[in-house]
């Protein structure tokens, strides 16, 4: 880009003059040149060449808050994850640890995006590790530099060697040899303000020049040796012999913004070229705007003696100097004590000069060159402020995602550059890179949209999830992690709950064969004369049981005086026999004998007892329970389930336990003799 100079356009036959064309300057005399008088100040000072630019580029970056605010948002905002595409997953997590630990490939490019943005241009390389080695010219010997320092120097752009060997003193010989050490492999940033370009505008070919910086260039002349150890020997050598080095296309890469064709076609436009004369307004604002605050914020304030009549004059009747001085006393004492009240002879009058420079301020018309300024450069202003709500309809926004989509582009050409390279060097398996998708905000319209396509089944799971920076494997491997423990909390529940019902089930039955003991005993007491059942009782209540009653069973018959049994006698409460289990123990396993869960071992209390008992509470189940109660005494003890069962059929009118329950037969005999009446004592 050129730019005519400052001497005007000359033009005869009552056209422009130089003189018309010449500064602000009414009048005549001498002002500012102006190229045309289309052009303004601002324009006289623009460079001549893009690369003449740069360094303005970088100056207001640094100065300007707005410009450095915009730089950095459009170099973060749209970075995403790094996804590495390859069938192994061996190599998937290879490169994804070398490019995110080893390189840091995401601050990289935070980096990568403030050259790009500022100077319009990113020029990247790949540094390999390498050791130079230092050879003698006298002997066989040879050793990396880094291991004898102390033996050699670099002095006129050469290194002179002390040789360890044959104590030779002169000039070494020095070779850089490259070996693989994925941690040693470096991304370089190259300054476009170091790099010249060359473009052929007819085979559109590139060649790239770099000049090495002038401190760098010092610290070689000198001989640093921590720098020129670990210099290649090419610099050294562009260094010895004054030159640039061209750069090898297949190890720079070029990131670059669009540019027009001219004649600095190889180098991109700056973003920040179409703002550069509205900062250097909006810089003489900032300037105007520092002068009204030095002189017209503060405003000076004046005290002066004031008549208190028209005939009375303080400059002809008092002491100016010494009225001065109580003043002065009297300001000074009230900032030492607010509440004090000066009294003074004459009235004091003041006056202000200043204090207006509220209305002076430009903010206004800086705001409103703020906001050119971030048209200028292609963002809103809700970009940098915030308040930028999403709407499919927003113009605004989907051309700045758009302008953030063609970036990630060029950044993925990047990537897969540094990838092809690297693997290349260290004989790695190449792969491709790519970042994941980039949205500027959450589109629920189409994010529900996408729902229903995976719904009717025409869009896969990996690709819905992918919409929403998902991994479908990784959310896989979660899924089968999370069903695991949840199935094992489902089991751990199960079971506790299963010994919960199971101990309820023990002291249900403990407390229910205590009630029946409990009944036994009050159905065994004696019954006293004239009471119901006893044996003056008029409903037939004798000893020997009357028609109607129910024989006792054997276990609960008692031998008479004579020999035999009488039916009716009160027994104790089944408990029991010495030296054998607690009461405790014994309804335990009494309890459990219905749920299977304890063994009753022979000899524990009178086993005729227990079969009576559990008859008892047998007969009251239905006949399927009766069955399963059966079979689990069967298979703890066959002697009491074989009583249990018979008891079991008397109950239950000889019929077997498997059948419909019929009602209960008295097969004693009838009785031979009629009861006493009680009107009638002798019938």
């Amino acid at each position: 880009m050129s730019m005519m100079g400052g001497a005007g356009i000359g033009m005869t036959g009552g056209s422009l003059t130089p003189a018309a064309t010449r500064g602000r300057v009414q009048g005549g005399g001498q002002g500012i040149a102006y190229p045309s008088p289309f052009f303004d100040v601002a324009h006289t000072y623009l460079p001549a060449t893009v690369k003449a630019m740069f360094r303005w580029c970088r100056y207001y970056f640094l100065t300007n808050p707005l410009v450095n605010a915009t730089v950095f948002k459009l170099s973060e905002y749209p970075i995403t994850d790094i996804i590495v595409d390859d069938a192994s997953t061996g190599a998937r997590e290879q490169w994804t640890n070398f490019l995110q630990i080893q390189l840091r490939y995401r601050s990289f490019q935070v980096e990568v995006g403030l050259d790009y943005h500022t100077y319009g241009n990113a020029l990247i390389g790949i540094a390999y590790p390498f050791k130079k080695y230092l050879s003698c010219a006298s002997c066989d010997f040879s050793e990396a530099a880094d291991r004898c320092r102390p033996n050699w120097v670099y002095t006129n752009n050469a290194f002179r060697l002390t040789c360890p060997k044959c104590s030779c003193v002169g000039e070494a010989r020095a070779q850089d040899i490259y070996f693989r050490n994925a941690s040693g492999i470096r991304l370089i940033r190259w300054n476009p303000e170091d790099v010249d370009i060359t473009y052929n505008d007819i085979t559109g070919d590139y060649t790239y020049y770099y000049t090495v910086p002038a401190t760098i260039r010092n610290d070689i002349t000198v001989g640093k040796k921590d720098v020129v150890d670990r210099i290649p020997q090419l610099f050294l050598q562009a260094v010895r012999e004054q030159k640039g080095v061209i750069f090898s296309p297949d190890n720079l890469f070029h990131l670059k913004r669009p540019t027009l064709a001219h004649q600095d076609r190889g180098w991109g436009i700056p973003l920040l070229l179409p703002i550069l004369k509205d900062a250097f307004h909006l810089q003489i604002m900032k300037k105007a705007q520092e002068a009204i605050l030095l002189e017209h914020i503060v405003p000076l304030r004046i005290v002066f003696p004031q008549a208190g009549s028209g005939t009375a004059d303080p400059y002809t009747s008092v002491n100016l100097v010494e009225w001065r001085e109580q003043v002065a006393r009297e300001i000074a004492r009230w900032r030492y004590d607010n509440n004090y009240i000066p009294i003074l002879p004459l009235p004091i009058g003041n006056q202000t000069i200043g204090g207006d420079g509220k209305a002076l301020l430009l903010t206004g018309e800086i705001q409103t060159w703020s906001e050119q300024m971030m048209s200028g450069m292609g963002v809103p202003r809700e970009f940098l402020q915030g308040g930028l709500s999403y709407a499919g309809t927003n113009v605004s926004l989907r051309m700045l995602e758009n302008t953030f989509i063609g970036y990630l582009g060029r950044q993925r050409d990047l990537l897969n550059f540094v990838i092809e390279r690297v693997s290349s060097f260290m004989q790695w398996p190449v792969v491709k890179g790519r970042f994941k998708p980039f949205k500027m905000a959450d589109d629920l319209q189409k994010k529900a949209y996408d729902l229903q396509l995976n719904q009717a089944q025409k869009l896969s799971d990996t690709t819905l999830l992918a919409g929403s920076d998902y991994d479908q494997e990784t959310e896989n491997q979660l899924m089968l992690k999370e069903t695991s423990s949840r199935l094992e909390a489902i089991k751990a529940q199960q079971i506790g709950m299963a010994t919960v019902q199971g101990e309820a089930s023990l002291v249900t039955a403990k407390y229910q064969v205590k009630a029946q003991q409990m009944q036994m005993v009050a159905q065994q007491a004696p019954v006293a004369p004239g009471e119901p059942g006893g044996p003056e009782d008029g409903a037939g209540g004798v000893a020997g049981g009357q028609e109607g009653g129910v024989p006792l069973p054997p276990e609960l018959q008692v031998a008479a005086p004579g020999g035999g049994t009488v039916e009716g006698a009160p027994t104790p409460p089944p408990g029991p026999p010495e030296g054998g289990p607690s009461p405790e123990e014994f309804l335990a396993n009494m309890g459990s004998a219905l749920t299977g869960r304890s063994r009753i071992s022979p000899g524990q209390g009178d086993i005729r007892v227990v079969a009576q008992q559990q008859a008892q509470q047998i007969a009251q189940m239905p006949p399927k329970e009766q069955q399963q109660a059966i079979a689990n005494l069967a298979a703890q003890s066959p002697e009491l389930a074989q009583m249990v069962e018979q008891l079991v059929k008397q109950m239950s009118g000889g019929k077997p336990s498997g059948g419909p329950s019929a009602p209960m037969v008295d097969a004693r005999p009838l009785p031979e003799q009629r009861a006493p009446r009680r009107d009638n004592p002798s019938v």
